[in-house]
């Protein structure tokens, strides 16, 4: 007799209690709540903590120390995971839909031979509404955000998030485990709400990073200054 696939859904946090209490909210909204939560946050001094007390359930794991980024918190949470499949939903980030833990549970069942390794659904953010894309285009971005990735565990078991990456870890990973023979899911849903992130501040260093993540995955550099040159226009638009 199969068993069913189990998901662990991962809400990273540090001080954003109003972001925390939506995420939180959305969670309680599932129909199907038959996941485990592991909240890791970051020694947050605001209320958060005690925000995540009260969704705690029977096998979801909370955990609160300093840490040296957003990727080492999302490394942290690997180990932690329980679930055959981990995603990511941070704080201040949502589930669309009621129904989304259902959907993807359901996806993952129906499609075990050959398993699944990374599922990958839609994503609302700025009130834009994006699909996945083509994995032709992972040179230009990841095919959607990594919060509407469901990761095989044992995937994020054997490739971790690089930390030297302080802004583009999740698409330097994408590169890498995309470039072996693994089965990539797309499903056209929407899936998460992600909170808005990212500014005219932190633009060049996030571009930077992408840039550094093509090079290290042997794209010739006059390639990797062309993708530089075409973000920084489009982003600086977007951001508008």
């Amino acid at each position: 007799m199969s068993v069913s696939p189990k998901l662990s859904i991962v809400t990273i946090n540090r001080n954003n209690a109003a972001g925390l209490h939506k995420t939180i909210a959305s969670l309680r909204l599932q129909k199907d709540r038959d996941f485990q939560w592991v909240f890791v946050d970051g020694d947050s001094s605001d209320e958060s903590l005690a925000i995540a007390k009260t969704f705690l359930r029977d096998g979801d794991v909370c955990i609160s120390e300093a840490d040296r980024g957003i990727y080492h918190a999302m490394n942290k949470a690997i180990p932690l995971a329980s679930g055959d499949y981990v995603m990511y939903l941070n704080s201040g980030d949502t589930l669309m839909q009621v129904d989304g833990v259902d959907i993807i549970l359901q996806t993952l069942n129906a499609n075990k031979d050959p398993s699944i390794d990374i599922l990958l659904c839609g994503f609302e953010v700025r009130g834009v509404q994006r699909m996945p894309k083509p994995l032709f285009f992972k040179w230009w971005s990841m095919p959607t955000s990594h919060q509407s990735m469901i990761y095989s565990r044992i995937i994020l078991q054997r490739s971790t998030f690089d930390e030297s990456f302080l802004f583009a870890s999740d698409f330097e990973h994408f590169l890498r485990i995309s470039d072996k023979p693994i089965y990539i899911y797309s499903l056209a849903y929407m899936l998460v709400h992600n909170e808005p992130y990212g500014s005219d501040d932190s633009l060049q260093k996030v571009l930077r990073e992408y840039q550094k993540a093509l090079l290290f995955h042997g794209y010739p550099h006059w390639f990797t200054k062309w993708i530089y040159f075409l973000k920084t226009w489009r982003l600086r638009y977007a951001l508008r």
